[in-house]
């Protein structure tokens, strides 16, 4: 397999994610009725983490102390994300919530130039304002600003820190060790805040089985395996651009099971995400890689 084919394996592979964690909201919504924010992701992270150790014990691979410390920085800025936009739903609409944490979209590249040092591509600037600009028409109901919308973008802000420090790790540290450190340290510190908040509980029967464990193995051992492997190949900024699209899969899934009804504002926003994405993957002139380092 090419390295270029390799790229659009794992991307297409991520893309497939994003649909899976689309899908997932209606699944986490009801497993919040019955566990705190907290006692879900520790839940979900635990046994995202048990379901990956099987194949870190079998393998010859060890760990290094730098795939550890990648692991647990990456799985620090994870575990911050997650924690602002639990925190700040409590204090906005969930299609703020929406909008703002898709701003990962813009923030990623401009934190690509400052930290990575790389150039941004003006087809990447074209599509990340296309992709905003229809999440905006596929989420915002309302314009009305609330002190949870702080909150949110402090999460996005993170979101796009942990797809630019994953970008560095994913090329420095074997794939599975690497998420399983991830998942652990998130896992671990959402069971710390549980604790100390005194939130921490068993989920029941149902909500384990039809909520928390096909999350927990699919949407996130498997996730965030896909979204490392993503990494090592393509762009920090193309990825947020992929992570963009879980919104849309969300409204898709909510039209076509939930009966959710989608406005016309609604379906072009979804196409302007989609047309942002096509975009990005554009040729003009001579043919270059989507990012390029600076010398």
């Amino acid at each position: 397999m090419t390295a270029d084919h390799n790229r659009r394996f794992w991307e297409w592979a991520f893309i497939s994610v994003t649909a899976f964690w689309g899908w997932s909201f209606s699944a986490i919504h009801a497993a919040l009725n019955s566990l705190s924010d907290s006692s879900f992701n520790t839940w979900r992270f635990f046994f995202a983490s048990i379901s990956i150790l099987p194949i870190v014990l079998r393998r010859s691979t060890h760990f290094t102390k730098k795939e550890v410390g990648w692991g647990m920085t990456t799985g620090m800025a994870l575990f911050l994300a997650f924690l602002f936009q639990t925190k700040g739903l409590n204090y906005t609409t969930a299609s703020n919530a929406s909008f703002i944490t898709g701003l990962t979209v813009v923030i990623t590249p401009l934190l690509s130039w400052l930290f990575l040092k790389m150039e941004i591509m003006p087809k990447q600037i074209l599509g990340a304002i296309i992709a905003a600009i229809g999440l905006a028409l596929l989420t915002l109901t309302e314009l009305n600003i609330r002190r949870g919308d702080t909150l949110v973008l402090i999460c996005a802000l993170f979101f796009s820190i942990h797809v630019i420090l994953l970008s560095k790790a994913s090329k420095l540290s074997d794939a599975v060790n690497l998420t399983f450190t991830q998942l652990a340290t998130v896992s671990t510190l959402s069971a710390l805040q549980a604790l100390f908040s005194n939130e921490l509980a068993f989920p029941d029967t149902n909500t384990l089985i039809h909520s928390v464990l096909p999350i927990a193995i699919i949407g996130t051992a498997l996730g965030f395996f896909v979204q490392t492997n993503a990494q090592i190949a393509s762009s920090p900024n193309k990825i947020a651009l992929i992570i963009v699209l879980e919104p849309v899969f969300g409204g898709l899934f909510g039209y076509l099971l939930a009966g959710d009804r989608l406005s016309m504002q609604n379906w072009l926003g979804a196409a302007l995400i989609i047309v942002a994405m096509l975009i990005t993957e554009l040729q003009f002139g001579t043919r270059k890689t989507a990012v390029s380092l600076k010398p």
